[in-house]
């Protein structure tokens, strides 16, 4: 027979829960429904299993249990969900007759607080407890029996055990509603942890592509943000609009064609033909350069001179620290005077004031009226925009290079340094440059117009293929983490169909299992981006030492990692916590 028992206040119920068929195999320990919350919802769990008898059996294995306390575990189970309906199979089955009546006394206890129970039994005594009664056969309902009053069992059954109180009879019935309820994600995050930690290795194993891909990603954006700081800093050190034009060997081919012997080469009268090019340039500075010893008192340092005009302070953005530049009265009284770059006036007057100091050029003698402010460059950034390192540059006027230039010379210079008046102007004039020049050397190519802008932005191209590589590397890492971690979640969910099955019977929706194994996977990539910024400024600073290379990573760059992480999870998620989430919970149950 099935019976029926309305509740005594409470109609329209709203849930309905079902004792799955075996408590000894759905839970590792009784205390597993504490699970579904972890504060307050923790607390509750507890009371009612103390009220079901479970109080003294808490940490106790299912192997532990006695068949009553299974069925207890059941009860205690099912009113943790808050159930309007408990629907319970065979609730005294293979029990004994004592432990039978106890369980029944639970039952109507729940009844009386305005719980609806439905009892599915073979048993007349158990049936006798209902106040309705329907007698099933070959699955139609053969009759019904209604028994007024108090139960036909009253007389003879025990005295009413205390029922957990899962609800308030006088409160309304627990709506059912779409929200999802938020005040469950601390239990489902902690289940997600807990499933991971069971499987210490393998989720590790499974994190190994994010852990790779992540690295890759913070040390390239490390190597590239350094880059880029030094591609700022040369831009301050040469100024955006500024043009260099270096005389240069003239290739074979012009060589062999005689037009190099039409031309001079770079010369002071090119310097003033350009001069009147375009009203755009506005500081023009011829340049000589040597390699020569300098000499002061005992100590000896080896410097590139540079015999140049006062505009080159303009054209090259020097900076004084004490003293002054060349100036137009010194190159045409042919001054021995000279300025010294920084790392020069270190070396030879560390602790002394060089201002009016004579030092020793080769074999001539000059007094020293200005030092420049140190420049912080490197010899990589001086290599990039092809000038030599002024820090180590000493500085005389052009008419006294005569003392240092072989007469073969003549008026040859071999460089002439240009300032244009915005740095919009900068390729407009450089093109005026190439088109005088060109007809003032007969079109030999005895000379390179350069533009250190666009040195540098081909520096920073380099920069961005090795960029393009380096990002192609870890998208196929982090790919194949992904796919991997996708694998393994699918696995899991397999693994745990029948965890899946309970979960569904005792109130869990869909959506819970859904958000349980995307938060799990979540949890995997995010501890694998974590374990990749570790790894990925640990590789960044090693490089820095090993090759010399500048990295810089930014709070920007490590948020980028962990936002990367997180997508992974859920795109590569997704899928498994959906086939987890749409399971049959009759077939789940079932799987074995």
């Amino acid at each position: 027979p099935l019976f029926y028992a309305p509740p005594n206040a409470q109609t329209n119920p709203v849930a309905e829960e079902k004792k799955p068929p075996s408590a000894r195999r759905q839970f590792p320990y009784v205390r597993t429904l504490l699970s579904n919350a972890r504060h307050t919802e923790t607390d509750r769990a507890q009371k009612i299993a103390e009220q079901v008898g479970l109080g003294n059996r808490l940490h106790h294995r299912p192997s532990e249990l006695s068949g009553g306390e299974m069925q207890r575990v059941a009860i205690a189970r099912a009113l943790v969900t808050h159930p309007r309906v408990i629907l319970a199979d065979e609730p005294t089955g293979n029990l004994d007759s004592h432990t039978g009546q106890e369980i029944m006394a639970i039952l109507r206890a729940l009844h009386q607080q305005g719980h609806t129970i439905i009892v599915v039994t073979h048993e007349q005594s158990v049936a006798a407890y209902a106040e309705r009664v329907l007698f099933l056969k070959d699955g139609r309902i053969e009759r019904e029996a209604r028994v007024p009053g108090k139960h036909h069992a009253e007389k003879t059954a025990p005295p009413t055990a205390e029922a957990p109180q899962s609800s308030n009879p006088d409160s309304p019935p627990t709506p059912v509603t779409s929200r999802f309820p938020t005040h469950l994600l601390p239990a489902i995050l902690y289940t997600a942890m807990h499933g991971i930690l069971l499987h210490k290795l393998r989720s590790f194993l499974s994190i190994l592509g994010i852990v790779f891909g992540i690295a890759a990603i913070i040390t390239m954006l490390a190597i590239g943000a350094g880059a880029k700081q030094e591609i700022i800093e040369q831009i301050a050190l040469l100024g955006t609009n500024t043009i260099s034009v270096r005389a240069v060997e003239p290739s074979e081919d012009h060589v062999a064609r005689g037009t190099a012997q039409l031309s001079q080469g770079l010369t002071a009268t090119d310097m003033q033909r350009l001069a009147q090019v375009s009203p755009l340039i506005h500081y023009l500075a011829p340049v000589r350069e040597f390699s020569v010893p300098v000499h002061y008192q005992q100590q000896t340092v080896q410097a590139t001179l540079i015999a140049t005009t006062a505009d080159y302070a303009y054209t090259a953005n020097l900076q004084l620290r004490r003293g002054r530049f060349l100036t137009a009265a010194d190159e045409r009284e042919v001054q021995r005077v000279c300025v010294l770059g920084a790392d020069i006036q270190q070396e030879l007057f560390a602790f002394t004031n060089p201002i009016g100091a004579m030092i020793k050029i080769r074999q001539d003698w000059f007094r020293v009226i200005g030092v420049l402010e140190n420049k912080d460059v490197d010899q990589k950034q001086i290599s990039a925009i092809q000038m030599t390192n002024v820090n180590k540059q000493v500085y005389i006027p052009l008419a006294t290079s005569a003392l240092f230039a072989p007469p073969e010379m003549d008026d040859r210079i071999h460089e002439i340094s240009i300032r244009v008046d915005s740095p919009d102007h900068v390729d407009q004039v450089a093109q005026l440059i190439r088109t005088v020049l060109t007809r003032l050397h007969h079109g030999a190519d005895d000379y390179d117009v350069i533009i250190p802008r666009e040195l540098l932005k081909q520096s920073q191209q380099a920069q961005e293929v090795f960029n393009t590589v380096m990002g192609s590397i870890a998208g196929i890492s982090l790919l194949v983490g992904g796919i991997g971690i996708m694998n393994i979640m699918l696995a899991t969910v397999t693994e745990r169909t029948r965890e899946i099955g309970i979960r569904r019977a005792i109130g869990a929706s869909q959506r819970m299992i859904l958000l349980q194994f995307l938060l799990e996977t979540l949890v995997l990539t995010l501890v694998g981006g974590g374990l990749g910024i570790c790894l990925g400024i640990g590789g960044a600073y090693v490089i820095s030492i090993l090759v010399a290379w500048r990295t810089v990573i930014s709070v920007q760059t490590v948020l980028l990692a962990f936002g990367i992480s997180a997508v992974i999870g859920i795109v590569f998620g997704l899928y498994p916590a959906s086939q987890g989430a749409s399971m049959d919970p009759i077939a789940a149950l079932r799987y074995e």
